[in-house]
């Protein structure tokens, strides 16, 4: 679904899309963690998007204990332009556990508790609803908000 959404909607600029890490069906919270902070390491090179579509391609059974350093290196290999020099001391970083606490934060007040969720309204805009709904809808969705 992401591709339609970035030609339709993102490459006429009526839509931005961002992701934020909300922790759900991982046992252990040490490793979601790991796994959010090193895509938002590749974020400081501007490769997160990179990175998380590699990783959900390449994930392995929720639980089986597939994301170790290895795992989360060899996806850092894998991002072309990322440097993993840069990539691994950008992971230490206590600013990107911090985001994704408030991520976390956001998504509570937001009353979201799944994944996927999407948020839609108008950035900047006080006044708008923000609507929780279904991947298959986010087209009405969008459509909607940009009528309004």
């Amino acid at each position: 679904m992401l591709p339609s959404l970035i030609e339709r909607w993102v490459r006429t600029e009526d839509l931005r899309i961002e992701y934020h890490a909300l922790e759900t069906a991982t046992r252990e919270p040490e490793v979601f963690l790991a796994q959010q902070v090193a895509a938002l390491a590749a974020g400081k090179q501007n490769r997160a998007w990179h990175y998380i579509e590699t990783f959900y391609r390449e994930q392995g059974e929720e639980g089986s204990g597939y994301v170790t350093d290895k795992f989360l290196e060899g996806i850092a290999s894998e991002i072309p332009g990322l440097d993993l020099s840069q990539w691994n001391s950008d992971r230490s970083d206590p600013q990107l556990a911090r985001e994704i606490a408030a991520d976390e934060q956001a998504a509570e007040n937001a009353a979201l508790n799944g994944t996927p969720s999407f948020l839609i309204g108008r950035s900047g805009d006080a006044a708008t609803t923000f609507v929780s709904t279904p991947a298959g809808s986010l087209d009405a969705a969008v459509e909607g908000v940009l009528k309004t």
